[in-house]
């Protein structure tokens, strides 16, 4: 192929990408003109409209410190974004202006962190981090024409809709029926009242993981359990205890559940590992999870991170624990995009 000698011509964003690669694969601009098909003025020019300053990896210290320096660099996404911004300078100018830290912090927080773009921009505003901002309509708009953001797509904003089903009781519950719960619990204004599932693994695998919802501040505690029998169960709320001691009972007023044998023991479930009665225990009505929503909702981040059909012997302690973290350290609207942790450890901090 012949490089062209004469005239220059906008890029698509195809060759975009291909210079990007060619550029990092050592091509000089001679060739990578030459393998554009487009004259080497159209090269440098493009190098010029995608400059931008990126940080990449230097060194690990003897500490095991990960060490970064800036270099100068070409960027695909920055020199489409620019392109078609000059494009539509006939029109109303694009709100979010040439903020790019902010395109490549959303981007981040999306693609690297896994949470919503929703989530991501209500995060940014909150904290107030760049000069920028734009709307939740305005976000989806770009997201949706797919040359701003160009690491998300609106498969990262669709979400599956669930349907529940109205409640037929057919049997009566294990212990006290939701039904018996005070109405202060159903309002969520009071702190200290969770709610309580399991998430099975692979089908023919044991192990098993059980998630605590606070359903006022939507704080989550995961465990990985070796199976999800009752008596184990039983073991893993008594560990709980162990771990917050006299509090308990102030943190764990109550604990709502679904019908599943592994719930079947509720004397073991309320009875104190100190003697007495350390939580009141309620059963929703039988195939009515959305009386357990927030726990549901929840389950379904966890699933995000560990999906169905995962098996969990090959999921580690330490694995559980950083999705546990990932979920209450997630910027939620609900709550202004603060975090879940913040509201828990607000209320932990008064008893």
């Amino acid at each position: 192929m012949t490089m062209k000698r004469k005239g220059t011509k906008d890029l698509t964003f195809t060759q975009r990408r291909e210079l990007e690669n060619y550029l990092k694969a050592g091509c000089t601009k001679k060739r990578i003109a030459e393998l554009l098909g487009v004259c080497l003025a159209t090269v440098y020019n493009e190098l010029k409209r995608g400059v931008c300053t990126q940080k990449v990896y230097s060194y690990t210290d003897y500490w095991g410190e990960r060490h970064y320096k800036q270099v100068t660099a070409y960027s695909a996404d920055i020199a489409e974004y620019k392109y078609r911004q000059n494009q539509s300078a006939h029109g109303a100018p694009l709100k979010i202006g040439n903020d790019f830290e902010l395109v490549r912090e959303i981007e981040n927080r999306v693609v690297n962190d896994k949470i919503s773009p929703c989530a991501a921009l209500g995060e940014i505003k909150r904290k107030g981090q760049f000069r920028t901002t734009i709307s939740k309509t305005t976000l989806y708009r770009y997201i949706r024409a797919g040359y701003i953001f160009t690491r998300i797509t609106m498969q990262d904003v669709k979400l599956k809709q669930r349907h529940y089903q109205k409640a037929t009781v057919k049997r009566p519950p294990k212990g006290t029926s939701i039904e018996k719960r005070p109405a202060e619990i159903a309002a969520r204004n009071t702190f200290g009242h969770w709610e309580m599932d399991c998430v099975i693994g692979k089908q023919g695998t044991k192990e098993t993981i059980l998630a605590f919802t606070e359903r006022l501040t939507r704080f989550e505690i995961v465990f990985k359990m070796p199976d999800h029998k009752a008596a184990t169960v039983v073991r893993y709320v008594n560990k709980l205890e162990k771990r917050y001691g006299k509090q308990f009972r102030k943190l764990f007023k109550s604990i709502t559940v679904d019908n599943g044998v592994e719930f079947s023991d509720f004397k073991g479930l309320e009875k104190s590992i100190y003697g007495g009665k350390r939580t009141s225990v309620y059963y929703c009505h039988p195939y009515t999870s959305c009386e357990r929503g927030s726990n549901e909702r929840l389950n379904r981040e966890i699933r995000r991170l560990i999906p169905k059909g995962t098996d969990l012997s090959t999921v580690t302690d330490k694995r559980i624990k950083a999705v546990e973290t990932w979920v209450n350290d997630y910027p939620r609207e609900i709550f202004g995009y603060a975090t879940s942790a913040e509201l828990f450890n607000a209320h932990l901090q008064a008893i």
